[in-house]
């Protein structure tokens, strides 16, 4: 028998439901950020040339983007309960594997496994916020997982760094399997059944396509989509650029770089924090906007910082505002897209993921080229994707009303 419970209201959210999703939504970036500082090590063991190190990272990105699109159906089909289990175990199979590695070939492997395991866990997530709550109850779920998500940068980087060099790089990914475990222990006890059998859809490739085709035409879910795919991208084009510009433009040593950077993360979180204490009092269109309007302001600053040749701390708290108006519009714009969903809402959520991911790792990768030609055009860049983002949530706006 199907176990399902009522959706979550503003006032009523289950603190065992909040802990467990943000459990899950802390592992993907988790895996992510807390291995970095190990890069040198695993190319150095594997005599590895350098595009064999990234690809552990930029394949664990792109299939978990990708993969979202293929998990999504999954869940609309047979529910959130057994793919997340079966994603949290692929995760843990793949940490496991990743520990104990002898060649990057198994490395690389290793880490699809894990991507193809966030891939599900992610999507079940979001898709779990939606069956259990919509509007602002939404928006403060959303608002509490995006500060698990800005933790990462802050906490992973420290942590995987220590371990690396006390332990070494396997012990990173020991690290990631017991934190694979803990959270597939806890979701097995509290993480019950939200979305029934009576709302569920067969799997078949037609129904697929023409749900994608009927999300991507609908405008109330398109366009806060597209614009928070947007910031998604404002915040990769910071991390695709950051490292270059703050420590080859600016001549920050890396020890300063990690603290630089874990500020942004201070910045996006508190954003985030204050999205959910906003969530009741403003309609979730004016929190969007103001938090998007907020980046604009900050991308604007941070290009004239770079013009005028400003010291690196006014370009820092340029970032700042930025990544605080990031953290203030995301949870809102999540949840004007996904609440605009009744059905096929495992594929709507797969977008919101595939997008967030592909999207934001393909503008990494532009601008690690843009930054060739100077900070000034690094922060034109940011304001660039910022306006974008702005003129699609102002156009979500009116579409809503």
């Amino acid at each position: 028998m199907t176990n399902t419970m009522a959706p979550i209201s503003s006032r009523t959210a289950q603190p065992t439901v909040v802990v467990g999703l943000a459990a899950i939504v802390g592992l993907v970036p988790f895996a992510i950020d807390m291995y970095l500082a190990s890069l040198p090590d695993i190319g150095r063991e594997f005599s590895a040339p350098v595009w064999a190190t990234q690809l552990t990272l930029t394949g664990y990105l792109l299939l978990l983007g990708a993969g979202q699109l293929v998990a999504g159906p999954i869940t609309d089909a047979v529910g959130r309960r057994r793919p997340l289990i079966v994603g949290l175990a692929l995760f843990v199979i793949g940490s496991v594997i990743a520990a104990l590695a002898p060649t990057m070939t198994w490395l690389i492997v290793a880490r699809l496994f894990q991507a193809t395991g966030g891939a599900l866990a992610a999507v079940v997530a979001n898709s779990t916020v939606r069956d259990r709550a919509s509007g602002h109850a939404a928006t403060q779920l959303f608002a509490v997982l995006m500060t698990v998500t800005a933790l990462a940068p802050i906490v992973a980087p420290a942590v995987g760094g220590w371990l690396d060099t006390v332990l070494g790089w396997r012990s990173v990914f020991w690290a990631l399997a017991i934190l694979g475990i803990v959270t597939l222990l806890y979701a097995a006890a509290f993480l019950k059944e939200s979305h029934p059998v009576e709302r569920r859809r067969p799997l078949a490739i037609g129904s697929t396509v023409r749900g994608y085709l009927s999300l991507i035409s609908n405008r109330a879910f398109v366009l806060p989509w597209a614009a928070m795919v947007s910031m998604f991208m404002l915040l990769f084009a910071y991390i695709g650029g950051a490292s270059y510009v703050y420590q080859d433009d600016y001549g920050v040593s890396s020890e300063a770089f990690g603290l630089l950077f874990a500020s942004t993360g201070i910045a996006l979180m508190a954003g985030a924090l204050g999205a959910s204490r906003l969530a009741k009092r403003l309609q979730q269109n004016t929190l969007a906007v103001t938090g998007v309007a907020l980046s604009g302001v900050g991308s604007a600053l941070a290009v004239i910082v770079t013009i005028t040749g400003a010291p690196i701390g006014l370009l820092v708290a340029s970032i700042a505002v930025i990544m605080l108006g990031l953290g203030v519009s995301e949870p809102a714009l999540m949840s004007n897209s996904l609440s605009s969903v009744e059905e096929n809402t495992g594929q709507a959520a797969a977008l919101l993921g595939a997008g967030q991911f592909v999207f934001g790792a393909t503008t990494s990768g532009i601008a690690g080229l843009v930054v060739a030609f100077g900070p000034v055009a690094w922060t034109v860049l940011l304001l660039a994707i910022v306006l974008v983002a702005l003129m699609l949530s102002l156009a979500s706006t009116r579409t809503r009303r």
